[in-house]
């Protein structure tokens, strides 16, 4: 929460593959606890949250290293952020796969909810009443991604999206140049084509470590990346920036 230039930890790490020509989005999504090797330990493992601790561009790096991709852009929210920015949208449904109580009791049902700021932040946060906890979290996480999109880019809101803009200027911070992004804005405008999002999760296997870079000698939880998600995170978005439709099974 607070200001969005504040450093701290990265705990939602979610990288967005955009195809203008298919129209779809690809939501790649690293669990928090992820141990990869981070560029400014010279290479020493962490668990990627930490990675925030130096700055949006640790986590980005990392990132790349770990896909081997390059990342065009960055956008960064916070807890603040995710309220303002669902408020402002007048509020956005989120498909949930579980039926559960999120912090301050808030209820949700498995299927389609309606959620504002303070709902949505509760269902992003949730992950001890979950099956999968942190796991489960990770898909919540991106079903608010996907509710936020498909409200921003729906006919109400995109026509509207300057005064939109306006009253979430500050909640977050983006690496785009403010003027191409208002290009992309209006050429969702000019064409309203539909967008298909397409959701997927790096796996892990749960272990511990006590030499983790940002704090070496604790016994820290850590998660081990299950390789074979990550070569399908890799040829997934290989395939979007070569222009193939993406079919999930």
């Amino acid at each position: 929460a607070g200001s969005i230039s504040k450093t701290s930890r990265s705990d939602v790490n979610i990288i967005a593959t955009i195809n203008p020509n298919t129209h779809q989005v690809l939501l790649t999504t690293t669990p928090r606890d992820y141990y990869i090797p981070f560029p400014n330990s010279n290479g020493q493992r962490d668990k990627l949250t930490h990675a925030g601790i130096y700055g949006v561009g640790e986590s980005v790096a990392a990132m790349e290293n770990l896909l081997g991709i390059d990342i065009d852009y960055y956008a960064k929210v916070n807890f603040s952020s995710v309220t303002k920015i669902v408020d402002a949208l007048g509020g956005v449904n989120v498909n949930s796969q579980w039926t559960f109580t999120g912090p301050q009791g808030y209820q949700f049902t498995k299927g389609d909810n309606f959620v504002d700021g303070a709902k949505a932040l509760s269902f992003v946060r949730e992950r001890y009443s979950l099956p999968g906890g942190d796991n489960s979290r990770v898909i919540n996480q991106q079903a608010l991604v996907t509710g936020i999109l498909n409200k921003a880019m729906s006919p109400a809101i995109i026509t509207n999206f300057n005064s939109v803009l306006n009253s979430i200027d500050g909640a977050f911070e983006m690496s785009m140049p403010s003027s191409d992004f208002k290009s992309l804005i209006k050429t969702q405008a000019d064409s309203m084509k539909s967008w298909e999002i397409i959701d997927i999760q790096l796996k892990g296997y749960g272990t511990h470590s006590t030499t983790t870079a940002s704090m070496p000698g604790w016994n820290l939880y850590v998660m081990t990346p299950d390789e074979s998600s990550v070569a399908k995170a890799t040829s997934l978005i290989s395939a979007m920036e070569n222009n193939e439709v993406i079919i999930l099974p």
